[in-house]
């Protein structure tokens, strides 16, 4: 039995493909952006690490006549030089997991509005893509705030000679939004594909 169609307008489908270009230009920025990460991280010196800090300060000259003046650090530029293997690693492993899970997403993404443009919204397709870009969000979140922390940690540590506490784990749990808000939508078109079959079979 054919899988029923939903027809869109044509400024829709014009929509939905001007979407698929912008994540073909989205793709080629992620791996300008990757592999730029990569060219600082693989020679093993003189790496520069964003660190977070929570209740640092530090003295700035912005003050009259260039005067210091104290600041609250909440994040700065460390470059570290022979980190230690597992460090290197991690800088290493997290602009690469990073990138291929936007990549990931992106295509996830176009092909999700591919199938839009053609009027398949509620086909089982469908429905294994949203419910793919919500497992490649859950996968890169996790093992991107990982290597992140990991990178973080170990730089603190080549630098201070394991002196000064680093964090202890450092993500962002926005991404948790999106992984829930996928994991609705891929629910609710999983609902649509069942009402569609029911109702094919009725026809």
């Amino acid at each position: 039995m054919s899988t029923a169609t939903t027809s869109l307008s044509r400024s829709d489908r014009v929509g939905m493909y001007g979407t698929i270009v912008l994540g073909a230009i989205g793709v080629a920025v992620t791996v300008w952006v990757m592999i730029t990460r990569l060219a600082e991280v693989l020679p093993g010196r003189d790496i520069p690490v964003l660190v977070p800090f929570v209740g640092e300060t530090s003295t700035l000259p912005i003050g009259p006549g260039g005067a210091e003046v104290p600041v609250e650090v909440d994040q700065a530029i460390v470059t570290v030089s022979d980190p230690a293997p597992a460090t290197l690693f991690a800088l290493i492993a997290h602009p690469i997991v990073v990138g291929l899970a936007i990549l990931a997403g992106i295509l996830l993404l176009c092909l999700f509005c591919f199938n839009l443009a053609r009027g398949r919204a509620f086909a089982a397709s469908t429905v294994r893509i949203v419910l793919s870009g919500a497992v490649v969000l859950l996968v890169g979140w996790v093992l991107g705030s990982l290597f992140q922390t990991m990178g973080v940690n170990g730089t603190l540590a080549a630098v201070s000679d394991r002196e000064y506490d680093g964090v202890l784990f450092q993500t962002d749990f926005t991404a948790v939004f999106g992984i829930l808000a996928l994991g609705a939508i891929g629910a609710a078109f999983q609902i649509g594909h069942r009402l569609q079959r029911e109702t094919e079979g009725l026809v």
